[in-house]
């Protein structure tokens, strides 16, 4: 699972980690990015034990890895199911969940879009034609993968999963799972944009995304925190001046243009985070906010594609000491 080498932080630790004598924060580069994990009263081997649950599960999630089982998967679509490992159907499962609650806004079978004609993130990516999309787009339909036992199934030959809007959400929550099965109490494990922060009370800013200082902040608390931001400003094909990002509309086929930047957070699971963030920017403006209305547990801050920004109540009500801009009515 790869985006670009080098991934800019929408959310940044506003306040720098002071690390003591009983603190660790390193760096690895997993998942097509950098891999952050930060434990308190630890140890390197507990480290090292985060940095391996994420790198197993980039070798069972990556489209990249020819020989990984969602690679195997979209490989034998209309032929035949393929047995996979219980955590590729955990997260095929919540995927289908969330695609399920979102009308396939968020829908794990986009790779037949992304993958499969827009190619982000290799060397051949391109702008494709109206006539590429348009058949790419009936390949697209969540309903039509199929998970049974121990098996995953599409239907249709043709189709791709691409689990790049849940996959290092996912790998975020495993390996804080990882963690504290080790007896860690505090910590934090971050992938690019999605974080995943339990007992561990620290200050996280949001920049906006035409750069520079934080725009907002808040601190995560001692609880579970997890954070999520999507945003058009990595993987993207720009043919002629005009940019084609990798956050693709299922219904059009084409980018979303309603926001720049969308950052979920909850007071939970950050496989979730990740997949809503993608949802809601894939939505648009007017069906995200219907969206939030019905969800009071997704807290999000928004910046609109003219640079306004919008948060709801249910952000201030689950993080701490929230500093926020003033906000336009949406």
């Amino acid at each position: 699972m790869r985006g670009t080498a080098v991934t800019t932080l929408f959310l940044i630790c506003a306040t720098a980690f002071t690390v003591h004598a009983r603190e660790i924060e390193r760096v690895q580069h997993h998942m097509g990015t950098y891999a952050r994990v930060y434990v308190e009263d630890g140890s390197h081997d507990d480290v090292n034990a985060a940095f391996e649950t994420i790198k197993q599960l980039d070798l069972l999630l990556s489209d990249y890895i020819p020989d990984s089982q969602v690679s195997r998967i979209s490989r034998m679509a209309g032929k035949v199911p393929v047995a996979v490992s219980p955590e590729v159907i955990e997260v095929l499962t919540t995927a289908k969940q969330v695609a399920a609650e979102t009308d396939g806004e968020f829908d794990p079978t986009i790779g037949a879009l992304t993958i499969g004609v827009y190619r982000f993130g290799r060397e051949d990516a391109r702008a494709p034609a109206e006539e590429e999309i348009a058949k790419a787009k009936s390949l697209v339909d969540y309903r039509s993968l199929v998970l049974e036992g121990d098996t995953a199934y599409l239907e249709k030959e043709g189709m791709m999963l691409d689990l790049g809007g849940i996959g290092k959400g996912y790998a975020a929550e495993k390996a804080v799972e990882t963690l504290k099965s080790r007896g860690i109490k505090e910590g934090m494990v971050a992938l690019s944009g999605d974080m995943k922060f339990f007992g561990h009370d620290t200050e996280v800013g949001i920049r906006s995304p035409a750069g520079g200082p934080p725009i907002a902040s808040f601190r995560t608390g001692k609880g579970e925190l997890a954070v999520s931001t999507s945003g058009g400003y990595e993987r993207v094909i720009d043919p002629g001046g005009k940019a084609y990002h990798h956050l693709i509309v299922p219904e059009s086929g084409l980018p979303g243009r309603d926001f720049l930047s969308v950052t979920v957070v909850l007071a939970g699971d950050a496989a979730l985070a990740d997949a809503y963030a993608t949802a809601i920017f894939v939505m648009g403006k007017d069906k995200a906010l219907r969206f939030l209305e019905g969800h009071p547990g997704i807290g999000v801050f928004l910046v609109f594609g003219d640079g306004k920004a919008f948060y709801n109540e249910a952000l201030t009500r689950i993080v701490k000491d929230p500093k926020l801009p003033e906000i336009s009515v949406p």
